[in-house]
């Protein structure tokens, strides 16, 4: 009985998973590395994002001017804050999409 309780227990953690959401950031300016670790220093500081994925939350892409976030589950993304913490790094954010599961963008407004 005690190995039917447990297999349905970790049937249950691992059948129902906390996904992060994912969003793309287009930052304008953001061409080389250094550029990118303040900007992905600023992001990490937001209490919404998710640092078990990506690196600590935030992936960036320079030669694309991309950042990937990471946002948790049990949270929802604070756009105005994301984009206050680029500003705050000097960059121009652009365009922002939610990725799906599939890996297809949906643009926010």
């Amino acid at each position: 009985m005690k190995n039917l309780t447990v297999s349905v227990c970790l049937f249950m953690l691992f059948a129902t998973p906390a996904i992060a959401q994912n969003y793309i950031v287009n930052v304008h300016g953001m061409v080389c590395e250094l550029c990118s670790l303040g900007v992905a220093k600023n992001i990490r500081k937001l209490s919404f994002v998710d640092a078990a994925k990506y690196d600590e939350g935030v992936r960036v892409d320079v030669q694309n001017q991309t950042v990937f976030v990471a946002v948790r589950d049990d949270t929802s993304l604070d756009k105005q804050a994301l984009f206050a913490a680029i500003e705050e790094g000097g960059y121009s954010p652009v365009d922002i999409w939610r990725l799906t599961d599939s890996g297809e963008r949906l643009e926010l407004q």
